[in-house]
């Protein structure tokens, strides 16, 4: 297998420990990943016409989510008809009017719900340290006022409804994603010493 052989690779070849090696074959299946679902969506976004959408979309989503994380499938098909509902919702509420009072209270209220969410990683990952939640927090935080500032001064901003609703629909799939941890938050373990 191909995995087997680009791990005896990084071990024997480049010196790395199983651990590392590991860590370099987790990153690079996960970019593999993410790279093939965005070039099956902008397959099907570029005849539809939405492909300029899909890719502001997605430069907003990654700068937030690969702060805050979010949910996570454990295959692979799951994983991609939820990336396809999430653009398919960016796009189809993008569509409805959005006065300037419905989206500072978006705005606000779902930075109140990051607030309360913190960060949320995969249960497949190790666990985020204090300080680690700390600052990725303080980022999406800034992240959030940043957009928010921008959304909210620049009212005839291209895509400014695409941004939006990312954000929104970003910070309730953390929502979401803390409901299926049920309840297992970094308030109640973060201070442990046994995790």
């Amino acid at each position: 297998m191909l995995k087997d052989k680009l791990n005896s690779y990084l071990q024997l070849q480049l010196k790395f420990t199983s651990s590392e090696a590991a860590k370099i074959i987790y990153g690079l299946q996960g970019l593999l990943s993410e790279l093939s679902k965005l070039l099956i969506i902008l397959a099907v976004s570029f005849p539809l016409g939405y492909t300029d959408e899909i890719l502001v979309a997605t430069i907003v989503l990654l700068s937030i989510r690969c702060n805050s994380g979010g949910l996570h499938f454990a295959h692979y098909t799951s994983c991609l008809i939820f990336t396809c509902s999430f653009y398919s919702a960016v796009i189809a509420l993008s569509s409805f009017p959005l006065t300037d009072a419905y989206l500072s209270f978006g705005l606000l209220f779902s930075l109140g719900i990051f607030i309360l969410t913190g960060p949320i990683t995969s249960v497949l990952r190790p666990r985020l340290t204090p300080q680690e939640v700390q600052r990725y927090t303080h980022r999406v935080i800034f992240l959030l006022l940043i957009y928010s500032s921008v959304l909210i001064l620049l009212d005839s901003l291209p895509y400014r409804k695409i941004i939006y609703w990312v954000i929104v629909l970003q910070i309730f799939q953390l929502l979401c994603a803390k409901i299926a941890r049920k309840g297992e938050s970094y308030e109640k373990f973060s201070y442990t010493k046994n995790l």
